[in-house]
Order: structure tokens, then C-alpha cells, then sequence
């Protein structure tokens, strides 16, 4: 099917000004209908400061699209008769445990995949930051109390994504980076591909990170922790994506070669955990009826079709994976900036011309949206500035602050002194480290070394006989982790 020439100006249009709304460096889209690339291009550059263009074999990490990814190869187990859906995780691993043993003993692959294990959204996910074995962070989930009760809501959970990844390595014999390689991205011809950044080798041809840091643009660290895999370590091309999309929406085949059952694509579909419709969402979606979450897919209705897709955040990229399946449309939008807003924008926008509704002026009702929402945050700090109480001091010496502090669920920390200040230094990463500037009585601000960390605000606890015992601490709860996360004392 050839695409109208002024169909695709228009497209080029409405990308480029949405690229200069959020003030993005890169993009790379792919449009696919049926069994064809209606269009495929990259738009802007890879690194800020540098001549290096984007196209469509410049590789992007997609974060969160790698979960379908996962859900797929874990079908493809259950085609070969190796596991299956419902199979207990303690079956494979049978270490595994969770705050609720009881629940640790009923939790499913299923359950695995479709984020209703209890845990709450992102919690615990400091630790895909740290140095630790994936064996070991699959470990210390035991000790992350539960948000709800097991099956009863809805946790976006990486950890459990991870925990897949091992089953996954468990029972192929293959690493989940090997069992990705081999059984999709060489099947499908994803040669631009990789399972993690770490495996770039000679490849020069990748998009790098950007995020907005106190209102500069600037360059982050792409990290490639081996440990994220399952949950979201992909690095890929639009080429690539292109191939990927076309295998969904031809129910698991390309250029008629079956990859994946047609009944696994469909579980993958199929409904699993129910979430609630936001009020934001009923505003910009007044049709919508139903928002739900399958094994490794966002599942909702558009303009009366089915949607299928997922989103993706890393360090300094947002990206998207989208399928409409009763129409064989498949987008993905790979940006390398975050925050932004056109990676989700550029997809409603061709939803609408896909299906050959008039598009709403998407760029100026995100605009406003952010407006608003820049509105509460710069609202939140004056609040943050207007609680901290002046002229107080610390009720102990510096020096009875330092030591050796542990968490069950992050691991030991270190409060050391540093010039005429205090210092932490997390043992899950050398990344996790930061100086510690006085707030007020026992609370101090932490200024996290890693930009991308922000600020944290920690509070010390003595135990009334001038010894500081515990501490607690938040690590990006708006991004990265809810948790609050305990520290005691075991070594003064």
C-alpha cells in the first residue's frame, strides 16, 4: 500500500512541531499496515552538541516495550509444551518468597506477567539501579511489604518481570538475553537489535539519553544493569520494531513464517488484571470504556477498537509500541528525551488518521496539561521550602551520625563525614551516593550525586542517649520508587 505523498508531509509536520514543543533531540517512528512499513524515518539527532542523525536503524533503549518481548518468550516455552501459564514460580525457583508467604507459595507465571502479585507500582525498583545479582534482587523482594492483598488490584511491578527472566533462563538453559536473541529478534530479523546496551560492540549508530535537569537539557548516563532484562533492557531500531509489529498484528507470522502461535499472541491480549479508568483519561478519551492489562500488554478501547500497547521510560528515552489490531496497524514512537510529551502524542495523532478520524489538536492540549501540571510542582516546592523550619540545628554532633546502616531491602549504607559536611553512600551502587546538607532538626537534604536522583529529603531518628539509629529515605518516589525505605544502625 503506497502512502499518499501529502499524507506523509503532513505527518512530517505534526512530528517536527511536537519535537519542538518539548524540546526533543531525537525521534525515530514506524508506521505498519497489514504487512507492510508505510513509513519508516528518523527525525532530528542522536546527541545534542552533534551532527549524528537519527534513522531508522538508530538504536534506542525502549524500556518498558521489552515486557511483551518477555510475555512472548515465555509463550514460546508454553508452545513447546516447556511450562506453563499457570504453572507455580516456586516450581522453578523454589526459594522465591514474598512479604505474604502464603502468597509466595499460589503466585503464578501468570501472575508473574500481569502485574497483580500485590506489590505496588514501581515498588522496590531502586534496586534495578544497584550492582546486585538478579538472583539477588529476586531475593531481597521478600522483605517489600504488599500494597494490596494477592489478586485483589493492580502493582505495575518490574520485579516481577525479572523473576520471569529467570524462569525463562531456568528452563530454556539460555540466558534471557541468548533465549531473546535466538528465539525472536534472529527468527524475526532484528539485526539492529540488542538485549542490552552493554552488547552495543561496535554499533555507533545509537540514540543518546537526554533528560530536563533544573531546566537545562543535557546528556545522562545510558545505563545497562544485565539485571533489568526481562523488564525493560531492549535497545532497538524502528527497522527492527517494524518487524516485530508486523508479527503481531499477522497473529505471530511474518512473510508466512509462524514464529509465534496464534493462541499465544491472544493469551497475551486477553485481559488479565482490570485498571482503573483515570478521570484525566475519561476527559481526553470520553469513548473509552475499559482499561486492563494482559501478560506484558496495555489493553484499551479507542474510537471502538481494541488498543494494544505499551510504553517505555529509561534514563533519558520514552518510547511507545502500539497495535490496533482489527485494523492490522502497528505504531512505535522511540524519542530520546525525558520527560515528553510527543512520544504519546504522535500516536493519538495517528490513531485518529489511521482511522480516518479528524486528529484534535494534540501539541496544545498536552501543552496545557503540562501548564497545569508544572503549575503543582512548582506549587510542591514552594510547600517543600514552606515546611522547613529556620534556625533549628541538629540535636546530635556530626559525628554521631556516621556509621553503618542496613536495610533489609536495599542493603547496608554508609554516613560518613566530609569536610565540615556528611556524606551517604548506599552499598546496593556506587551510583547511590550523595552529600548531606542540613534541613532542619534531624532531617537532612540529600543532593544525590546521579542528577537523574534529584533531591531526598532524610530523616535521622536517636535513640535519646545521643546516638543517631536509623534513618529513612525516598529515592525519586515520582519516578523511580515509592518506598521508604528504613536504614538502622548496626555499627557506630
Amino acid at each position: 500500500m503506497d502512502t499518499p505523498i501529502d499524507l506523509i508531509k503532513e505527518i512530517d509536520d505534526f512530528i517536527g512541531k511536537a519535537m519542538q514543543a518539548w524540546n526533543v533531540p531525537g525521534l525515530a517512528l514506524v508506521i505498519v499496515k497489514d504487512d507492510q512499513v508505510l513509513h519508516s524515518k528518523g527525525y532530528g539527532i542522536r546527541e545534542i552538541g552533534k551532527p549524528g542523525k537519527v534513522d531508522e536503524h538508530t538504536l534506542f533503549a525502549i524500556g518498558s516495550n521489552t515486557k511483551p518481548f518477555t510475555t512472548t518468550a515465555m509463550g514460546l516455552l508454553v508452545q513447546d509444551g516447556k511450562l506453563a501459564w499457570d504453572d507455580p514460580v516456586t516450581k522453578y525457583l523454589p526459594d522465591f518468597k514474598l512479604y505474604d508467604l502464603h502468597a509466595a507459595q499460589m503466585i503464578t507465571i501468570r501472575d508473574l506477567l500481569c502485574h497483580r502479585g500485590g506489590l505496588g507500582t514501581w515498588a522496590g525498583d531502586v534496586l534495578l539501579s544497584s550492582s546486585y545479582s538478579t538472583e539477588e534482587i529476586v531475593r531481597r523482594v521478600q522483605h517489600i511489604p504488599p500494597d494490596y492483598s494477592f489478586r485483589a488490584g493492580y502493582g505495575y511491578s518490574n520485579l516481577m518481570f525479572i523473576t520471569a527472566g529467570l524462569i525463562i533462563e531456568k528452563v530454556s538453559g539460555m540466558s534471557w538475553d541468548e533465549f531473546i536473541q535466538k528465539r525472536i529478534f534472529e527468527p524475526l530479523g532484528m539485526t539492529d537489535s540488542v538485549t542490552n546496551a552493554r552488547y552495543f560492540g561496535e554499533r555507533a549508530n545509537i540514540a543518546v539519553p537526554h533528560e530536563d535537569i533544573k531546566g537545562n537539557l543535557q546528556t545522562v548516563t545510558q545505563h545497562a544493569e544485565t539485571h533489568v532484562g526481562a523488564a525493560g533492557s531492549i535497545c532497538a531500531s524502528a527497522a527492527d520494531i517494524a518487524l516485530w509489529l508486523r508479527m503481531q498484528i499477522n497473529n505471530g507470522s511474518l512473510v508466512g513464517k509462524q514464529i509465534v502461535d496464534p493462541a499465544i499472541i491472544n493469551e497475551t491480549r486477553t485481559p488479565h488484571t482490570i485498571m482503573k479508568l483515570r478521570a484525566m483519561e475519561k476527559k481526553l478519551f470520553p469513548s473509552r470504556h475499559f482499561s486492563a492489562y494482559g501478560l506484558g500488554w496495555m489493553l484499551n478501547d479507542s474510537h471502538g477498537r481494541l488498543t494494544v500497547r505499551h510504553t517505555g521510560g529509561v534514563n533519558g528515552m520514552l518510547s511507545i509500541t502500539l497495535l490496533i489490531p482489527e485494523e492490522k496497524v502497528g505504531i512505535a514512537v522511540l524519542t530520546n528525551k525525558l520527560p515528553n510529551a510527543a512520544y504519546i502524542i504522535v500516536p493519538h495523532y495517528l490513531t485518529e488518521v489511521m482511522l480516518g478520524l479528524p486528529p484534535k489538536d494534540w501539541i496544545k492540549i498536552y501543552m496545557d496539561l503540562e501548564q497545569q501540571e508544572t503549575l503543582k510542582v512548582e506549587q510542591a516546592k514552594i510547600q517543600k521550602a514552606g515546611s522547613r523550619i529556620k534556625d533549628t540545628h541538629p540535636s546530635l554532633a556530626l559525628e554521631q551520625y556516621v556509621g553503618l546502616y542496613d536495610s533489609l531491602i536495599l542493603g547496608g549504607a554508609t554516613v560518613s563525614l566530609n569536610g565540615s559536611g556528611l556524606h551517604i553512600q548506599l552499598q546496593a551502587d556506587e551510583s547511590l551516593s550523595g552529600a548531606l546538607e542540613h534541613w532542619h532538626y534531624d532531617t537532612f537534604l540529600c543532593k544525590w550525586d546521579d542528577p537523574v536522583l534529584g533531591e531526598s529529603l532524610i530523616p535521622f531518628i536517636s535513640d535519646g542517649q545521643g546516638q543517631a539509629v536509623e534513618f529513612r529515605v525516598k529515592i525519586r518516589e515520582d519516578w523511580i520508587d515509592p518506598l521508604e525505605h528504613v536504614f538502622k544502625k548496626i555499627k557506630g
